[in-house]
């Protein structure tokens, strides 16, 4: 199976194999949970002008565009494409969860 680059919101998940019908095991991976919302603390707040992609935002304010999905992820956003609509929406820029996934603890 492909390895995740740290980046990745897959890095680090357990690899499993799932026996197929023609007898080959298909991989798969384990099941990504994703934290509440509640858990993150916030390092800034932007307002979205509409029109801006999630990856161009996490590139501005986290430095890297594949952790779009930390933004999506600490906004309770479940579809990237729709993270920066309506007009005027409130985006939260999170900080890294501690080891803990608790605020900041």
């Amino acid at each position: 199976m492909t390895e995740f680059s740290p980046q990745s919101r897959y890095h680090g998940l357990a690899q499993h194999l799932l026996p197929g019908a023609d007898g080959e095991d298909v991989p798969y991976l384990a099941r990504r949970i994703i934290p509440a919302p509640t858990c993150y603390d916030f390092e800034s707040r932007v307002r979205s002008d509409g029109g801006q992609r999630i990856d161009h935002l996490a590139a501005e304010t986290i430095g890297d565009p594949l952790l779009y999905w930390r933004i999506c992820d600490a906004n309770g956003i479940e579809r990237p494409e729709t993270a920066t609509r309506p007009e005027g929406r409130e985006i939260g820029i999170p900080l890294p969860l501690t080891r803990t996934g608790g605020r900041g603890g």
